[in-house]
């Protein structure tokens, strides 16, 4: 019998040691969170002995539907980390109701403390993800979890009013995302059969619908379909302006609590947040981050991408090809840098400080700093006889204060706004057909005789004025290439200010009609190589559909407000104005 149980030993030892390093196993199971809700998890961890690193993806969006095609999971198991990926709260799998990221910063925090503790865990424990499973990386890193060594927020905001009301303008989009892709899966919980309990079969039927409707549809807070499983889309309305309010969604403040280094990654093309979030999130985790580690570590590519777009193979967007650089593999790139924190194999990643990839030369260039201090502000100076409305050859760029010029006007009506064909997913293409509008006003430099490269933020500091107590000014960067075509250098929803937030975001201040207000326009973000013949273009409106609702201009309540009137308004440039772009120019380099 001895020699039995001796062989039984031999023949187990046989065979642990016989195990391939990629054989992954793959099991269900349910996590507790502090007030016993329980939320639902894929787990794909080595089939070998050991402790492992783990990683964790939250989803609302179907950790089953992500785990059907996505490839990053299998490769970090057979790379040695046990991965999580996990359906929030309310969602799926999960327990407990869902509210649009309200429990995100407690569960995030229970969920890595768990998984850090669990059985096959090394006490290690990082995250990753983009858009919705960006931001809740945010939120967990800001409750200091102990077990958490590394984060990979990707596309994603690091604060909360200008994720619902950018510029002050309430984002149409939400729609996009609460109609399609959260009311199935509640619709199913409540066994409703009053529409469909399928996400794709949601998303497909909200495409085919006449969304115009709904983006126009007055007052915005008696929107009918998101009455009974989106409440907070309502509450979101009550709540215009930046307050305590939003701390739920906020971590602005709560770099100093963060401790470990993060991955960060945006694009040109990504949601206006997106650059903006990234870029803002990696110089507060340089400057104020909770430890050496995560000031040190964090690292930050931007890219010729829109949301969520990233893949080895997409080198072409929208009407631009970037070329074979464009495309980047980004869960090879992201499991080396989790490699180099997480098991300190500090050559693994080989990463610079920053990546950014510069359009027009189409290339990347590693820096070390966000933004560039080399950039130089560069003033262009805009200028036009009066009739720009009517001649789009009129408005012109250049270097050269103005003296006495005759201001620009035009009517803006609510009730048609400018529309973006690339709101889904932006995209640079022609802005020809938007810059024809008599809305719209053109400003364009002459063609260059030497190549500019432009790398940072672009803001524009314009003298307006406005019939109305309360309108919008947005603008829009482009390349104009010698044929002719102007190609947006961003998303569309990006430059964007709804008057009555020109002093800040904290409180309300409507305008006197007629008189004129200096304001500044920037959070636009790009790199691009303005090549010779090449003109520069900047256009100024005053609406940007369906990204944000339209301003009524009524100076009312815009939730409530039912009623739409047209404005008249005025950009001055003019000795005494001076309007202005202001592009942060990077000086030529001596072959």
């Amino acid at each position: 019998m001895k020699k039995i149980f001796l062989v039984v030993l031999l023949l187990q030892a046989i065979r642990l040691n016989a195990q391939h390093p990629f054989n992954v196993i793959r099991e269900e199971m349910k996590i507790p969170m502090r007030d016993g809700v329980k939320l639902g998890a894929i787990v794909y961890m080595p089939e070998q002995e050991g402790k492992f690193p783990a990683l964790i993806y939250r989803t609302p969006y179907g950790a089953t539907d992500y785990d059907s095609y996505a490839e990053f999971p299998l490769k970090a198991a057979k790379q040695g980390y046990m991965v999580f990926l996990v359906d929030v709260r309310g969602r799926y799998m999960s327990e407990g109701e869902f509210e649009a990221y309200r429990s995100e910063k407690k569960d995030g925090y229970d969920l890595i403390e768990w998984v850090g503790t669990s059985t096959h865990c090394n006490g290690k424990v990082a995250t990753y993800g983009g858009s919705y499973p960006g931001i809740v990386q945010w939120l967990a890193l800001s409750q200091s979890p102990p077990h958490l060594v590394a984060a990979a927020p990707e596309m994603t905001p690091i604060g909360s009013h200008h994720f619902m009301f950018y510029g002050g303008a309430f984002s149409h989009p939400w729609l996009d995302w609460f109609i399609p892709y959260i009311l199935a899966d509640k619709r199913k919980r409540a066994s409703d059969p009053s529409g469909t309990w399928n996400a794709d079969v949601a998303d497909a039927e909200w495409a085919a619908s006449d969304r115009r409707k709904w983006y126009g549809y007055r007052p915005l807070q008696d929107i009918p379909m998101l009455k009974r499983y989106a409440p907070e889309f309502y509450e979101w309305l009550k709540h215009p302006d930046e307050s305590e309010w939003w701390d739920f969604l906020n971590v602005e403040h709560d770099f100093a609590k963060m401790k470990a280094p993060v991955f960060l990654e945006s694009g040109w093309y990504d949601a206006a947040y997106g650059p903006d979030g990234a870029t803002r999130g990696f110089n507060k985790m340089r400057t104020e981050g909770g430890s050496q580690d995560a000031k040190k570590n964090t690292t930050l590519i931007l890219g010729p991408w829109n949301h969520t777009s990233l893949n080895t193979r997409k080198t072409k967007f929208g009407e631009i090809q970037f070329g074979e650089s464009a495309g980047m593999d980004y869960d090879a790139e992201l499991l080396r840098w989790f490699d180099k924190i997480l098991k300190g194999d500090i050559n693994k990643s080989t990463l610079p400080a920053v990546s950014i990839f510069v359009m027009g030369a189409n290339k990347w260039r590693a820096e070390n700093e966000w933004p560039l201090s080399r950039a130089v502000p560069t003033s262009f100076y805009l200028h036009s006889s009066g009739k720009v409305t009517v001649d789009k050859t009129d408005g012109m760029l250049n270097q050269i204060l103005p003296t006495e010029e005759k201001k620009d006007s035009y009517v803006f009506d609510p009730a048609n706004p400018m529309w973006d064909v690339s709101y889904e997913k932006s995209y640079p293409y022609d802005q020809r057909d938007i810059e024809n509008r008599k809305d719209v006003l053109v400003y364009t430099s002459a063609p260059l005789d030497q190549e500019i490269e432009v790398t940072g933020e672009i803001a524009a500091e314009l003298f307006v004025s406005s019939s109305a107590k309360d309108t919008d000014f947005s603008i829009t960067l482009c390349d104009v290439y010698p044929d002719g075509k102007s190609i947006n250098l961003s998303g569309l929803d990006a430059g964007y200010l709804r008057m009555r937030y020109r002093n800040g975001y904290e409180k309300q201040e409507l305008m006197n009609p007629g008189e004129v207000y200096k304001i500044r326009i920037g959070k636009l973000y790009t790199s691009n190589l303005f090549k010779k013949e090449h003109r520069i273009r900047l256009y100024v409106t005053s609406s940007k559909a369906p990204h944000y609702d339209p301003n009524p201009n009524t100076g009312t309540e815009i939730a409530t407000e039912r009623n739409l009137v047209p404005a008249t308004n005025t950009i001055y440039h003019e000795k005494k104005f001076t309007s202005k772009l202001i592009l942060p120019v990077i000086p030529k380099t001596k072959e």
